[in-house]
């Protein structure tokens, strides 16, 4: 494919014999000379070597011909290079300082005119390869992931003899940058952002007793500006500016929600936390979240589950439209629910639970040593492997390890289990999956990180009905009465869905952020992989 756009750019014809050689053709001929003359240096089949071939390659069918010929295109580039800081990147990494030096005048010789051309072709396959893919690899953080193919130079190599033609650079690269609503939100909420910055950032919350309704106190004021400079309260001649009133109370509930605080109202310990997070940080964050949706959202299914581990919710997005949400309890930060992707295939109805090895090693094991009465109290059987049920009393529970124990701990079904009424089936091989809970109550908590990996769904049963996808067959009368059986059932879905566990500490919604703790310690990883320059960023990423 890319070489039938590139042919259309055939060969010019050689000049008659005798005649001087045109410019174009003396571009062509130290064109070609200096990526011959890269490749001999870079023989390795490294990151370089790959650069400079994919270089090459593109240039062959065209005769070596500049592409960036025309001053507006170039100028272009340089405006989108510069531009590229909106989508959290940094210029510097698609040779803005090189690009800015470049003057409108023709370069004196045709070598440096090979030079200005290449590192403009380099600036803009990174920087379209860095807005559709990321500019981190996200196995590199977490060999883990699995949301999308691997990021490469050549998807976006066909743009760019489009992007120095008669679209120019910002049309082909607005379509590579992620269309998705959620991505252009918080892009958004970026610029606003910086808006605060630029405007002074705000100021501080000293610390102090805790603030509520009716108190006094020149933290008030304080309290007052900081949230007027992110909108949740309007700046107005209040009564008495040091008074905590109702007002008052209101903005701060609107601001614990955006941040996953109790909107009790209060200005206590966890409330001025966050609100002391200085503005910079605030950048950072939407930062690192772009490129955490520049990841995936190219190969996002129309319909899907996401999970999102740090907001502690999960969302049903059906055809492209937002359906459904419920609340999620996720993995202990020392049992961390992994990011993923897999295709859920099944609801088990009833389920009875089998305890996986990690918990059996970690917690079952040496919780019956200690106490023979907790596989009673926890309502276990113990089961060989040819399913017969054995008695505890006849085993010797201490003269196992941790890898050779030659039962399981198996859990009958019902509102105690600790799956709950209802399991969606998703095999991975973390053996992690999406399950009701009998712990009802911990889902008013506002963190909640109390699970051994799996996730646990306030609502299961709406879940349930939305993946079954049948109204008729699978409606919430049925569920409810296969429920009520007590008989194990598992059921196909009529086709699977996806389901995106993902891991988002700032999320938009229209023009509100949320903004979520940062509980698995991720964030800091990816801030610092973002922020490094590119090898070799001080000349060009190709070397030149």
């Amino acid at each position: 494919m890319l070489f039938l756009l590139l042919v259309l750019f055939a060969f010019s014809p050689a000049p008659p014999a005798g005649e001087a050689p045109r410019p174009e053709d003396r571009a062509a001929m130290a064109i070609e000379a200096r990526l011959e003359g890269l490749l001999r240096e870079h023989p390795a089949p490294d990151r370089m070597h790959a650069c400079i071939r994919q270089l090459y390659d593109l240039y062959a069918p065209r005769g070596f011909r500049p592409i960036w010929a025309g001053k507006g295109a170039a100028a272009a580039l340089f405006g989108e290079v510069e531009a590229s800081d909106g989508d959290g990147l940094n210029p510097r990494d698609y040779h803005r300082d090189a690009l800015a030096a470049m003057t409108g005048e023709d370069p004196p010789t045709p070598a440096e005119r090979a030079r200005r051309e290449l590192l403009q072709s380099d600036a803009f396959l990174t920087l379209a390869d860095h807005l559709s893919h990321g500019k981190v690899d996200p196995v590199r953080l977490d060999p883990n992931w699995n949301l999308h193919e691997p990021s490469g130079r050549s998807v976006v190599a066909a743009a760019l003899v489009r992007a120095a033609g008669r679209e120019g650079p910002g049309v082909v690269l607005e379509g590579l940058r992620p269309r998705h609503p959620k991505y252009r939100m918080l892009r958004d909420a970026l610029a606003r952002y910086r808006g605060i910055e630029e405007a002074g950032g705000w100021s501080a919350v000293p610390p102090g007793p805790a603030l509520s309704v009716g108190m006094r106190s020149p933290r008030v004021a304080l309290l007052r500006r900081r949230l007027s400079a992110t909108g949740e309260l309007a700046l107005s001649a209040a009564a008495d500016a040091e008074v905590y009133d109702r007002a008052l109370v209101e903005a701060l509930r609107r601001f614990q929600r955006r941040h996953g605080l109790k909107p009790d109202g209060v200005a206590g310990g966890g409330t001025l936390e966050a609100l002391n997070v200085p503005v910079s940080r605030r950048i950072d964050e939407l930062r690192l979240n772009l490129e955490r949706y520049r990841w995936f959202l190219g190969g996002l299914d129309s319909t899907y589950v996401l999970v999102n581990i740090a907001g502690y919710s999960l969302q049903y997005v059906e055809d492209g439209r937002f359906r459904w949400s419920t609340r999620v309890i996720v993995g202990r930060p020392f049992r961390r629910t992994p990011v993923f992707k897999s295709p859920m295939t099944a609801v088990v109805f009833n389920p009875q639970w089998v305890v996986p090895p990690t918990i059996l090693r970690k917690d079952a094991l040496p919780a019956i040593r200690k106490d023979r009465g907790w596989l009673r109290a926890q309502r276990l059987s113990v089961v060989d492997r040819d399913g017969r049920t054995v008695d505890p009393a006849t085993i010797d529970w201490n003269s196992f390890g941790k890898s050779d124990f030659p039962y399981s701990l198996r859990q009958a079904s019902g509102d105690w289990g600790a799956l709950g009424r209802l399991k969606f089936v998703m095999p991975n091989p973390h053996l992690v999956y999406l399950h009701d809970t009998p712990t009802r109550e911990l889902f008013e908590k506002s963190e909640r990180t109390f699970s051994s990996g799996c996730i646990r769904v306030e609502n299961p049963r709406r879940l349930a009905e939305l993946v079954l996808a049948d109204s008729v067959r699978w409606n919430p009368g049925r569920i409810d009465s296969l429920i009520a059986s007590g008989r194990t059932v598992r059921v196909a879905l009529p086709r699977p869905v996806p389901v995106l566990i993902l891991y988002l500490t700032a999320v938009a919604e229209g023009e509100r952020v949320l903004f979520r703790r940062d509980v698995y310690r991720r964030d800091g990883a990816l801030l610092k992989a973002l922020d490094s320059p590119l090898p070799n960023y001080k000349t060009e990423s190709c070397g030149f």
